[in-house]
């Protein structure tokens, strides 16, 4: 039996369904195999335990429609190159080309912490036909990880793409026109970037302005696409709030840095960064603990960084030469 006590944090959820239901509590979550058993004050039982003290206690985000294994292996370069989704197609088609199911693993499992750092308990990565090759590498790290895994739907006229990568690719965010018509906004990190943080932030500044009032899109709004919004769209009973009976997946972010906490999810979502993360919680498995990676993923985040390295300068090498 798997059980986690997260200590004396300030527990962020929704009363009700809607954006601005926010429920603010002192409080702690008891995990059970996998799933949240209660949430209360000063719950005593025994067994492994996370100090939260001084931390918001909130709900993994998910990562949804991502593209991490593009943003990982294209990083810093692609982004000044030439802009468009033509270039990272042959890009990707290469990477398949050149690299083993081991290396794929490696470059995965870095893509993969990066935003798990942040804050994400749930990958919903893109697997468009091309990079169908891609997929059991990607699983082999999310299993390695313990992160959760899923591919969001192709084509599906649900996902938006990312802000981040809307802005590198100087195409127009399609995220605004899905919240005046009234629909509500998925999130993902895209072909630029892995950070939750970043993207949560992008896209509520770019909706700030292009939106009567600077309060009409709130950061309880963004926060709740990266949570409850992304987690409907793969299972709107277990994904996306801190409550009984949902998923063991937590983040608990460190607030030090941003006083005083009148509104401690504004200043979350516009200031911190994936270094205010304390810890992640993935199924009730720890993946991020005191800001760094769990004991248990030491060694395979070491040895994915040599070998994800040394993939990704083979792969820049005959990128350079035969596309670039």
């Amino acid at each position: 039996m798997n059980e986690l006590l997260i200590k004396n944090g300030m527990v962020y959820s929704y009363i009700y369904e809607g954006y601005h239901a926010i429920k603010m509590q002192k409080a702690d979550v008891y995990i059970k195999d996998g799933q949240i058993e209660s949430v209360n004050p000063d719950i005593k039982i025994d067994c492994e335990q996370l100090d939260a003290s001084g931390c918001l206690v909130l709900p993994g985000m998910i990562n949804m429609g991502s593209n991490t294994f593009a943003a990982r292996i294209t990083s810093g370069l692609l982004c000044d190159r030439r802009p468009g989704k033509g270039q990272i197609a042959p890009l990707l088609d290469l990477a398949i080309e050149m690299l083993s199911l081991e290396e794929i693993c490696a470059v995965a499992i870095l893509g993969f912490w990066e935003t798990i750092a942040s804050g994400v308990t749930t990958i919903a990565e893109v697997c468009a036909p091309r990079q169908k090759a891609l997929a059991p590498g990607m699983k082999r790290a999310a299993e390695t990880l313990g992160v959760r895994f899923a591919e969001a739907p192709y084509d599906s006229d649900i996902l938006v793409d990312s802000a981040v990568s809307c802005a590198h690719f100087g195409v127009p965010y399609a995220g605004f026109e899905r919240v005046s018509a009234g629909a509500q906004l998925t999130m993902g990190t895209g072909f630029f970037d892995s950070c939750m943080i970043s993207e949560m932030r992008a896209t509520a500044c770019f909706m700030k302005q292009h939106m009567q009032g600077a309060g009409a899109y709130k950061a309880s709004d963004v926060f709740y696409s990266a949570t409850v919004v992304n987690g409907r769209i793969l299972d709107a009973s277990k994904y996306g709030r801190v409550g009984q009976g949902f998923f063991g997946d937590l983040s608990v972010v460190c607030m030090d840095r941003f006083a005083p906490l009148s509104y401690p999810l504004a200043q979350y979502v516009y200031g911190a960064n994936a270094g205010d993360v304390r810890h992640v919680v993935s199924g009730g498995q720890v993946l991020k603990r005191d800001h760094k990676p769990d004991k248990r993923l030491m060694a395979p985040l070491l040895q994915a960084g040599e070998a994800g390295q040394a993939a990704i300068q083979k792969f820049w090498a005959e990128a350079r030469r035969r596309i670039l």
